[in-house]
């Protein structure tokens, strides 16, 4: 842009204009993860944000797009295919507008890539963000369990989408050990790790849980020096923490822990309608369904009809007749979208997870925002096992966002003519 020939007036509108984008950008940084779990309303506002930005940026956007989306074309392609493949399922097998609903955001918050790199905003707000979120979401969690006296914690959405999104943020945290190691912040990240952990905990959700183990890999593996340890400190104080947990009554983790090998025991005795026994039962329902439509599956609106005429013909238990989705990730869709839809789920995981992995080789400033993605592919993963968080706005707005969010901080700090605000030291 060549700013020599333009007025004083104009200069100075720019400057406001540029301030005010770089300004609002840096706020969705850190609203994402601040507001997710402690708001009904933070993730809708941020897609808000984002959706007004690719409308006024519109023309920068397509002209600058190779330069902009270039790095994270795969990215761009697997959230493009997975609406096309939900898109073309709904409109075959019986269009139904809110089974559309998620993969139409997830595509629209892609240009939220173009649009940081755009606007470069203060990327250190996001790390900000997620110690707010994780404190925010473990005050919660503890305000539910004692004051209003819940079995489970839940905060505005579910527990298991509650718990899962803690424990992943809890992860990220983890990530910007290194970055924070000098400051006089050196803290936070671990605090914001055991804020997560404990909202996890107290949400009752296990199937999170297992993300504590796959999730230390990729800490110890491409972690730096210091992240390494931090890795190694956490998983030591969290397997205190949990056995602590276990052996207080009021926690609920050991009832938590025992109903695993009692729903089990019952489900083999031909009780179903336990929290495990109710799983397995739809996963061989979901099987069931796909194995009848490999190709394409039954159809994105049609699970839950599928479930219930298996039902009538005998060959599912009829406790599981009110339930929508398969509970398990990739059963889900390979039941409502065949060999496609599977398909389309797994570039969602494998696009984000290369574009992370081969920045965190270039060991540069991207390195703790790029592990911090590859912590959140790693954990949705795990969470795919026993949910569908695909099928919640919250967990598919999060992981989208999230997911764009740090691709787009990944690319600013490699961008050859300016310094990102990122690089910045954190507070001393």
């Amino acid at each position: 842009m060549n700013l020599t020939h333009r007025s004083t007036d104009d200069l100075i509108h720019l400057t406001k204009q540029n301030f005010f984008s770089t300004s609002l950008f840096s706020f969705v940084l850190f609203a994402i993860p601040a507001f997710t779990l402690s708001t009904s309303f933070g993730l809708g506002l941020a897609e808000c944000i984002i959706l007004l930005g690719a409308l006024y940026y519109a023309k920068p956007l397509w002209q600058q797009s190779l330069y902009l989306f270039n790095a994270t074309q795969f990215i761009v392609l697997a959230f493009i295919f997975n609406f096309a493949v939900a898109a073309c399922s709904l409109l075959w097998f019986g269009f139904e507008a809110k089974f559309l609903n998620n993969p139409l955001r997830q595509l629209v918050v892609v240009t939220a890539i173009g649009l940081i790199v755009l606007t470069r905003p203060n990327a250190k707000l996001f790390w900000y963000g997620l110690f707010a979120g994780t404190a925010s979401a473990a005050i919660l969690s503890l305000y539910q369990r004692i004051a209003l006296d819940m079995v489970r914690a839940q905060g505005f959405h579910m527990p298991i989408t509650f718990g899962d999104i803690a424990i992943a943020m809890g992860l990220m945290s983890l990530a910007s050990i290194q970055y924070f190691a000098k400051s006089r912040l050196a803290i936070l990240p671990y605090l914001s790790f055991f804020a997560g952990l404990t909202a996890s905990l107290l949400s009752g959700s296990r199937g999170g849980w297992v993300a504590l183990l796959f999730s230390f890999i990729p800490l110890y593996s491409y972690g730096q020096s210091k992240v390494k340890k931090g890795a190694l400190i956490s998983a030591t104080l969290t397997c205190l923490l949990l056995i602590a947990a276990y052996f207080t009554p009021q926690s609920n983790i050991r009832q938590r822990f025992l109903d695993i090998y009692n729903d089990i025991a019952q489900y083999q005795a031909g009780q179903v309608f336990t929290s495990i026994g109710t799983r397995l039962e739809m996963w061989k329902g979901a099987w069931k369904i796909f194995l009848d439509h490999p190709l394409f599956g039954a159809g994105r609106a049609n699970f839950h009809n599928g479930i219930n005429q298996l039902i009538a013909r005998g060959e599912l238990h009829p406790s599981i007749s009110d339930f929508h989705h398969a509970h398990n990730e990739i059963l889900h869709a390979l039941a409502t979208q065949g060999l496609f839809g599977a398909s389309a789920l797994i570039f969602l995981y494998a696009a984000p997870a290369a574009f992370f992995i081969r920045y965190l080789h270039k060991n540069d400033a991207s390195h703790p925002y790029a592990l911090a993605g590859l912590l959140l592919v790693v954990s949705f993963i795990d969470f795919g096992l026993t949910q569908v968080l695909f099928a919640h706005h919250i967990g598919a707005a999060f992981y989208a966002t999230t997911i764009c969010a740090l691709s787009g901080v990944c690319i600013m700090s490699n961008h050859p003519h300016t310094t990102p605000n990122h690089a910045e030291k954190p507070d001393q």
